[in-house]
């Protein structure tokens, strides 16, 4: 076809073959410029996803980071009603209780019917009185504070002048605060973000004089009472089927490295160990956050071998992890592609990153559905693992498919080729079972992604009030889902 076009004549002077032949090359190249269009299209949504898409901190669940991605790409919607009007029928967003509290929420009846009349008047109407209007509405009765007086057996010696004996004192018994007020302060502290300072005022406000001082000695009282519980709680945690790790860089103001500043190679080390009961579709979880100095391989398994635990391991791609067995080891595929999504903020018109980012993206909604479908019970565990595997493995290789067809193109040295090199890691780590028996299902890429960075974002808010003080390591738990246990005795995995 010439640029200046094919006219009329042109058309009747060419015979059937030739006719059939240009409205196939025409049909190609409708084709092809379709396919351009949706690429621009994918990559404007995905843009837009890149620009408005959470930070870590912000955002409760990080498996979203990839979701969000895929459902702009997708041009998915959020849940919506159909509502028919007269003339036509229109989408409405599904509104939302924008009040609710739990079932067990305790109801106060305030009634304004005390002097009602039986009968009103008005505008020369008479009405007669039927049930009364309710309305719900939620209300908060202020903290109350009670002075407790702890009372301690004490013992004086009958025949020999010998100090007395109190039963059940410790360090913390002899302070000011209560473990339900030194409690609050954490929790307020930590998770609610209040510092101390602004603690003291409050507390002021309300007629109680604590200085932050005061507050900040029982904080560290209590805390240094509970150090020995560390290495229990260790043990509840390696004794969990799978064991999930990760670190961050973090500096801490007492730790100096060899030119006197603070060092620049400690980490926040953060392991979780999760328990799946399948009688009960619930999982223990056990979150706990040391602080190590560099990241080689002794420091990393070094809690591993000490209680030692040769179960399943989920990490990232770091090459000191590498070296664990591979029938147990499992990656966290958001870190997987994070090069790849530097790389579209830097040129969002890169069309491999997009493709890599978008394919994995639907590892996370093979995993959420499936899930779903175990915690509801309409799937068994042993499907639930199999239909995991099969799908899951199926979107692992083609994108490993993808990545082969363009990865000569790029050099090593390149932001592309590095991306490349760091996903080449996880190719030869397979999607196990991670079956073993049936009290022990575990989790492959879900924990890395919900709990690593929902633990980071309340550890990074607090980061400055926390690194202040001279603490290096601390651990928490979610109690929802940790049993009652007595402390002289560790649970046995599967409970």
């Amino acid at each position: 076809m010439n640029k200046q076009g094919i006219t009329k004549a042109d058309l009747l002077s060419k015979r059937p073959e030739e006719l059939a032949d240009l409205v196939i090359n025409l049909a190609s190249i409708v084709r092809q410029k379709d396919a351009e269009i949706e690429t621009l299209k994918e990559l404007q949504r995905l843009r837009t996803a890149e620009r408005y898409v959470p930070s870590t901190e912000q955002m409760g669940y990080l498996f979203e980071e990839l979701e969000l991605l895929d459902s702009v790409l997708r041009n998915e919607v959020a849940e919506t009603l159909e509502v028919t009007v007269s003339a036509h029928t229109k989408q409405v967003r599904k509104r939302l209780n924008a009040c609710t509290a739990p079932s067990d929420t305790p109801v106060v009846d305030v009634y304004h019917n005390k002097d009602a009349e039986k009968t009103i008047t008005v505008d020369g109407i008479v009405y007669d009185r039927i049930e009364d209007k309710i309305i719900d509405k939620l209300a908060v009765i202020p903290r109350k504070y009670v002075v407790e007086r702890n009372h301690h057996p004490q013992y004086r010696a009958r025949e020999v002048e010998m100090p007395k004996i109190i039963v059940g004192l410790n360090k913390a018994a002899n302070i000011g605060g209560s473990p339900s007020l030194v409690a609050n302060t954490i929790v307020s502290k930590f998770d609610d973000h209040l510092p101390l300072y602004r603690q003291e005022e409050i507390f002021k406000r309300e007629g109680i004089f604590l200085s932050r001082q005061k507050l900040a000695n029982w904080v560290i009282t209590y805390y240094e009472q509970l150090l020995p519980f560390a290495s229990f709680f260790k043990r509840q945690l390696y004794d969990s089927n799978l064991i999930s790790k990760d670190e961050t860089k973090v500096q801490v103001l007492n730790v100096k490295g060899p030119d006197g500043k603070p060092s620049k190679s400690g980490f926040m080390y953060i392991t979780i160990g999760e328990t799946y009961n399948p009688d009960t579709r619930r999982t223990r979880t056990l979150v706990m956050l040391d602080y190590i100095q560099g990241r080689s391989r002794d420091i990393l398994f070094e809690d591993m071998n000490n209680y030692k635990y040769d179960g399943y391991l989920m990490t990232d791609g770091l090459t000191g992890y590498l070296s664990y067995p591979q029938e147990k080891h499992g990656v966290c595929w958001v870190h997987g592609v994070r090069r790849f999504k530097a790389i579209l903020k830097d040129n969002p018109k890169n069309v491999q990153a997009a493709r890599v980012v978008s394919l994995v993206a639907q590892l996370f909604k093979v995993e959420k559905e499936l899930r779903g479908q175990l915690h509801d019970g309409n799937i068994e565990p042993n499907e639930f693992l199999a239909l995991r595997k099969e799908q899951s493995q199926a979107i692992i290789d083609s994108v490993f498919e993808e990545v082969d067809t363009w990865r000569a193109s790029f050099t090593p040295s390149g932001a592309m080729g590095k991306a490349i090199a760091y996903l080449d890691k996880y190719k030869n780590v397979k999607v196990n079972d991670f079956f073993h028996f049936w009290s022990k299902l575990l989790f492959f890429w879900w924990v890395m992604t919900v709990f690593y960075f929902r633990v980071m974002k309340s550890f990074w808010v607090t980061v400055r009030n926390f690194f202040s003080h001279t603490s290096r390591n601390f651990f928490l738990s979610f109690p929802e889902n940790v049993p009652q246990v007595n402390a002289s005795a560790v649970p046995p995995p599967g409970v």
